[in-house]
Parts: C-alpha cells; structure tokens; sequence
C-alpha cells in the first residue's frame, strides 16, 4: 500500500468521514475513493489539492512529503562548508556543497556555493560545472551578489583556460566599483546599516588589494625594485589598517605572504632581516587568533573567527620556505636568520 492510500484512510477514519461524503465533496464515485484507499488506482493529480482542503491540510503533508526547512539545511551545509574551508581542504568543501545541491537544487545560494567550490578546488578541471552554473545564476532573478560572483568566477575561469574572448565579454557585464552595491548602500544607510556596509567594503576592497598586489608582483611587468615598493607599500596600508596585527587568519595570512614576497625582493640584507622577521612574527600570531569582534576604524564590529584545526600551516610553510627558496641563500648562516628559523620551531612545540 502506498503512502497516500494510508493517509487517506487514516484521515477519513480520524475525522468520522464515510467514502461517500468524500466522494460527493470531490464529485467522484464512492468506488473511486475505496479504489484510492486499496491502492488499486491514484487520484488525479487535479484533485490532490481539493482533498487536502477538505481535510484542512497541505498537499505536501497528504502526499506525506516533509517540508524542508531550507535555510536550516543551508546554514548546516554552510557551517560544516567553512569549517573545513578554513583548514584548507578544498575538496571535501566541495563534496559537502555537492550533497547539498542534490537536497537544494533549486536554491540560489547552494548553486553559488557550489560553483565557488568547483572554482576553489580546481579550475581548468571543472570549468564545464563553473560556466554552467555561472550561467544559470547569472540569467535567474537571484540577487545581485550572487550574479557578480557568477560573473568574477566565469571571466576568470575563461582567462586561465585561455579564453580571453569571452573572459573580456562575462568581465564587461560586471558592475563598476564606482557603482558598486556596497558603495551605493553607504550613501543611502544610516546607523548600524551604515556600519555594517563601510566594515564589509573596507574588508573586501583590502582582500582584493592583496590579490592585486600578489598578481602585479608575479605577472613580471614590474622591475625588481618597483615590486618591492609595492609589496611593501601594500604591507603599510594593511598594517595601518589593522593595527597591532588585530585581524583574523585569513588576513594575518595574507600580511605574511605580502612581508615574505618583500623579503625575496629586497634590495640587500637589512630588508631581507627586516621583512622576515615580520613575517615571522605574523606567521606565529596567526596561529593564536582567537574569536571576537574588531574595534578599528572602518571596521567596528567585524566579526573575526579562531584559527582553523590547521592554525600552525603559516609557521610550517614558512619553515619550508627558509629551508628552500633560493632568494635566501646567502642569508642562511647569518645569526639573524637562523634565530627566526628558530622561533619558528619553538612555536610548532
């Protein structure tokens, strides 16, 4: 017997409804109904919502389909999603959002996550998962965020994989940052919807600065000593924007990256000294972050999470890089050096 057949009969018998009055309610044969209730035949599918009426009770909940709590279910994949996220790995990332596409199809936010992942883990690979997704959030009625992320993920995507036709043409669709939404929203936000918008953009604008910054610097169009000022400069801006290095992971993570590309580009040993042993320092503090909430200019209230499971990847990979990069050659047996490789493993202890 089917599942609909039992919730007839049981709602029938519950309520002190005979065959025939449900049959004359629905303008059916009192055979038709006893045929529903042994499973010999269904209703027709016109009728399900006029039985669901009769009985004061949803479609779903007659043909016994759970209703699914869907922002409950996004926030548990999204918190399982971040967590791993945060510990690097990329891949089981995307199997959680994979699963969680087949439970939310139709959900803007799991296609976006889900095309981010794909974008994340591996872009050449998946590039047929990322236009198509991409394509189909971007065509929706969905928000404006999800269509520039759709927008951002594709243009790259098409740029590695050596399209820079239609990379040129997905970038063009994209909105000016002079137009953006978060610059508009602070022109038009007063109070806490004001705050929030100013600490979101000054977060984002400083993550993508990093991304160019690193992107000038190994795309080879600057001289030597022009990537260092510029490593070097973006450094300053972060450091005084995150004053006494109170920032997350994530941003400590990128200050040593900006500190150690300086240091391979220094123009003699005091530089070198100078931006390692900061990198050191940043590499060690990003292990310790603890959760809480920013009190900096442009950035009150944004909320900062602890360090991953992996919190001491930074101090590892730096290790590897003073044991391995050529740039440090002529450094190892100074004093100074050897005192940061030192630090660095009293800290993993």
């Amino acid at each position: 017997m089917n599942p609909l057949s039992e919730k007839l009969k049981s709602l029938r018998k519950e309520k002190g409804i005979s065959q025939e009055n449900l049959a004359k309610y629905l303008g059916v044969t009192f055979q038709a109904v006893s045929k529903w209730e042994n499973s010999t035949t269904m209703p027709d599918i016109m009728l399900l919502p006029e039985i669901a009426r009769f009985f004061g009770i949803t479609v779903d909940e007659l043909l016994c389909v759970e209703k699914i709590d869907e922002n409950r279910l996004f926030s548990e994949y999204e918190a399982k999603a971040c967590s791993l996220y945060r510990d690097g790995k990329r891949r089981e990332v995307l199997e959680i959002w994979q699963e969680a596409y087949k439970k939310l199809p139709n959900d803007i936010r799991v296609k976006e996550m889900l095309m981010s992942a794909y974008y994340d883990t591996d872009k050449l690979k998946y590039q047929k998962e990322i236009i198509e997704l991409g394509t189909e959030i971007y065509y929706s009625d969905g928000a404006i965020y999800y269509k520039n992320q759709a927008l951002e993920e594709m243009a790259v995507t098409y740029a590695e994989c050596g399209d820079s036709s239609l990379a040129d043409y997905w970038a063009s669709k994209a909105s000016s940052i002079m137009h953006c939404q978060e610059k508009l929203s602070s022109q038009i936000d007063s109070g806490a919807e004001l705050l929030q918008d100013v600490r979101f953009y000054t977060f984002w604008a400083f993550r993508n600065l990093f991304y160019m910054t690193v992107r000038l610097v190994s795309d080879g169009v600057l001289k030597k000593e022009q990537s260092y000022d510029t490593l070097e400069t973006a450094a300053r801006l972060f450091e005084e924007l995150y004053m006494e290095d109170n920032a997350g992971f994530e941003t400590l993570r990128q200050m040593y990256n900006l500190h150690s590309l300086a240091a391979e580009y220094a123009q003699d040993e005091a530089g070198a000294q100078y931006h390692l042993e900061r990198a050191c320092e940043l590499a060690i503090k990003s292990s310790e972050v603890e959760a809480h909430q920013l009190d900096l200019p442009l950035l009150y209230g944004w909320d900062i999470d602890g360090a991953p499971e992996n919190s001491k990847s930074v101090i590892r990979f730096m290790q590897h890089d003073l044991e391995n990069c050529s740039s440090y050659a002529g450094y190892r047996e100074c004093g100074w050096f050897k005192k940061i490789a030192d630090r660095l493993e009293v800290s993993l202890v």
